[in-house]
């Protein structure tokens, strides 16, 4: 009966983890490749953001860029 806790526990690790990590790499980052990273984040949120036919999935991604971003300043 704890499988799916054990198994929601695990993924809750991976995800800090790969947070942490990436948030390391984050800082390493020169000023013009965090504004490159920032520019496509908002060419994917504009692209998941068409009238006709708009893209939650992509509008995610650019959620979840720009909150890495946000963690680095």
């Amino acid at each position: 009966m704890d499988e799916p806790l054990d198994r929601i526990r695990e993924l809750e690790a991976r995800l800090v983890a790969h947070g942490l990590i990436l948030k390391t790499i984050a800082r390493l980052l020169s000023e013009s490749t965090l504004a490159e990273l920032k520019a496509a984040a908002l060419g994917i949120d504009d692209a998941g953001m068409q009238e006709a036919n708009p893209d939650l999935h992509m509008r995610r991604v650019a959620e979840e860029m720009f909150s890495i971003l946000e963690m680095v300043g």
